[in-house]
């Protein structure tokens, strides 16, 4: 992102910001009656402990599940078939939750765009995105329906990410060669991303043209191209049954030439689904695999697979739902094709809500294990967080 860019999103951003500041003594108006503007955001900030064996800190961080954020989304009713939107959206990190590190414990925050797009919804063709936004396969494996997904879920690496693994056989955290193994480099689940988004899930958001189809019994179809000759295509479901509610989403994805030429040509698949039951109990699972080209000689290809089991209680408290949980993710050869790499992510979670101030409270515990089959003897490392999310 060049200086002019910077400048120009720091200059929206305090607008918005402004715009939040006002928005209690203000109504927010377009420069067109037709137009109909929402302003939106949140803000998650949290204080995270790490342990990697070696060392321990505490950080104060913003949460990398849901960053804190700014938008605004603008709407007119074209006709009684089409609306015409658009979305600015930018985010903003001091300490991001997934960077931090025992060498680098202050991370200066700066916005990033998030949304920055055009649509047209047509109630009976669908809906046509053009500009910064998701891709089809953003989300597809992070489909939760537990209620806790704001502290734990698939994306492990998101709360972190940045901590290295200290081999206790050389009594580094880095090889002979002065090479460190992070924990996104475990478990971010496709390599080496051009836009450097460990939060993304599949292709994540990029500069792109979508389509996404009606709702036909609960199903629709998604498909994107994106820069660099990037393109996929997702399947995804939301509908309810007796006794409970079920969504799903499973895609295909090809990065075209955004991806480090260290990592070679690829494609890759991740799907999950997530069940929530009337009574609390709720289910979720996602898988994603990576098809690399050309393997080194006795490689494999990078997978992983994670399962959440869980309970959301609805009047446990009087200020709003209770929702507990627990997961268990197997991550391989995400870091290196050449050996056999394993990586496990054990965690708890819990998310307390406080429904009359848009307030949740949660909390996370998280323990990162790595084996592999060189001479390597990796310690655990341990990670709790606990935090404040709110939303306006």
């Amino acid at each position: 992102m060049n200086n002019q860019t910077k400048a120009t999103l720091t200059v929206l951003s305090a607008s918005l910001l402004l715009s939040v500041a006002s928005a209690s003594a203000l109504e927010i108006k377009s420069g067109s009656d037709k137009v109909q503007v929402k302003l939106y955001g949140e803000i998650d900030r949290g204080v995270m402990y790490a342990d990697d064996g070696n060392q321990d800190k505490v950080f104060h961080v913003d949460n990398s599940n849901s960053e804190s954020r700014v938008g605004l989304n603008g709407e007119v009713a074209a006709t009684d078939c089409l609306t015409v939107g658009s979305s600015l959206e930018l985010k903003w990190q001091a300490n991001p939750s997934h960077a931090v590190s025992m060498d680098e414990e202050s991370i200066a925050g700066e916005f990033s765009e998030e949304l920055v797009e055009l649509y047209f919804d047509f109630k009976n063709a669908g809906k046509f995105s053009i500009g910064f936004g998701g891709m089809a396969s953003d989300g597809s494996s992070e489909v939760d329906l537990s209620g806790t997904d704001l502290i734990g879920n698939a994306g492990v690496g998101d709360v972190g990410g940045g901590l290295f693994f200290y081999d206790t056989a050389v009594g580094h955290y880095h090889d002979s060669e002065g090479v460190g193994t992070t924990v996104s480099d475990v478990f971010k689940r496709h390599c080496c991303e051009l836009f450097n988004r460990i939060t993304a899930d599949g292709l994540g958001k990029r500069n792109r043209f979508r389509y996404d189809t009606p709702e036909f019994a609960g199903f629709s179809v998604a498909v994107a191209a994106g820069e660099l000759k990037s393109y996929d295509i997702a399947l995804n479901y939301s509908g309810e049954f007796k006794g409970g509610q079920l969504e799903a989403m499973a895609a295909w994805m090809d990065p075209g030439d955004s991806h480090d030429d260290d990592c070679g040509d690829y494609t890759q698949i991740n799907a999950s689904a997530s069940v929530l039951f009337d009574f609390g109990l709720n289910l979720t699972a996602g898988y994603g695999q990576r098809q690399v080209d050309t393997l080194p000689a006795n490689g494999e290809d990078p997978e992983f697979i994670y399962g959440k089991i869980g309970y959301k209680f609805d009047q446990l408290f009087s200020v709003g739902s209770t929702a507990v949980s627990f997961d268990y993710g197997v991550y391989e050869n995400a870091d290196d094709q050449t050996i056999d790499e394993e990586g496990t992510a054990t965690g708890v979670q819990l998310v307390q809500e406080l429904a009359d101030y848009s307030t949740e409270l949660y909390a996370g515990y998280r323990v990162f294990s790595l084996k592999d089959n060189t001479s390597a003897d990796y310690e655990d490392i341990t990670v709790v967080m606990a935090g404040v999310h709110l939303s306006f």
